[in-house]
């Protein structure tokens, strides 16, 4: 039975876009960092109160019924009609932007993407987004090829406005069974039997932190293997190749299989990475502001249902915000 008292609204519109674009539920609910849950709610709601069948399982697929794909189509002209109408207003309010241009770390770069393109699509007519591995992030706002940065290089709160996102204690990553004493890891044991792998630029902040820790312990990892990317840790770490001490956010990667890969405590005090959204002053009205506090939102959400569960009792990342 419908629901007579529903209406369509352009929040449920974009998520039953975000469904149909992403082919599931679950691609869905990460791409709108949502839960699972929420988007069935909103989907169940949609279809209740048309009371039509718009979408059919068929294994781990959706198919769009006649009705799905009708939707659809009405769906995207009512959005790209309201994101035009959201552009004129902000023009005649003077808040327009023609470009800004995004540098993210890598380890935040997929599951930030969302948040960021949602947040800045309404106010720029282009949106340029950097996220891969970069070893130049001061220089590259210094000099303007950034805009705005999702960072953990430490930058000047007296010259830059510098908006606080999470404060990260970094977890070390075994391979499945190669530590025996989940209460009390033994580094030095673990670094004599497996090679370490890093990062392989020195001035990367996750591996001067992880070089520091150990060098306070008196641990030397003779053996390394170093890359330029976070996939390539998982990767070496499900072949069973070393360990690694890494960000937690790296258990958002698809690649990281808790089947495989153990996460650890690492034996107090361990290291904690700060990662900040940064821009020059003055530029960009309260953008910076309205971007970092989504970040916030969509970051909560992720270390609440995604990385908490994987943790044990390692510590878990805490949002920060602004002083």
């Amino acid at each position: 039975m419908s629901d007579p008292t529903g209406n369509l609204d352009s929040r449920l519109l974009e998520t039953y876009l975000a469904v149909c674009d992403s082919g599931s539920m679950t691609a869905a609910a990460k791409r709108l960092g949502l839960s699972q849950g929420a988007i069935s709610q909103q989907i169940a709601r949609l279809e209740n109160m048309l009371s039509l069948s718009l979408l059919e399982r068929h294994g781990r697929h959706l198919q769009l019924t006649p009705a799905g794909r009708s939707l659809r189509f009405h769906a995207r002209r009512v959005i790209d009609e309201l994101r035009e109408c959201e552009r004129a207003m902000h023009t005649f309010a003077n808040i327009s932007y023609p470009v800004i241009s995004v540098g993210i770390l890598d380890t935040l770069g997929k599951n930030l993407m969302s948040t960021l393109v949602q947040t800045l699509e309404p106010l720029v007519e282009q949106i340029q987004i950097r996220a891969s591995v970069n070893y130049n992030h001061i220089e590259e706002l210094h000099n303007g090829t950034v805009d705005v940065m999702i960072t953990a290089y430490t930058f000047d709160p007296a010259e830059y406005d510098v908006y606080p996102l999470v404060d990260e204690p970094l977890v070390l990553l075994a391979p499945k069974g190669s530590v025996q004493n989940r209460n009390n890891v033994d580094l030095e044991d673990l670094a004599s039997r497996l090679p370490m792998i890093r990062f392989a630029n020195a001035r990367r902040p996750m591996r001067k932190l992880a070089d520091d820790y150990l060098l306070k312990r008196g641990i030397t990892a003779s053996r390394s293997i170093e890359t330029d990317q976070s996939t390539s840790v998982l990767v070496s770490l499900k072949e069973r190749q070393g360990f690694a001490i890494v960000s937690p956010f790296m258990l958002l990667d698809s690649l990281f299989d808790p089947a495989t890969i153990d996460v650890f405590t690492l034996p107090p005090p361990g290291p904690v990475r700060r990662i900040n959204l940064v821009t020059r002053p003055g530029r960009f009205a309260d953008i910076p502001s309205n971007l970092a506090a989504n970040c916030r939102r969509h970051l909560r959400r992720e270390i609440e249902t995604q990385i908490t569960p994987h943790l044990n009792n390692a510590p878990r990342p805490q949002i920060l915000e602004q002083d």
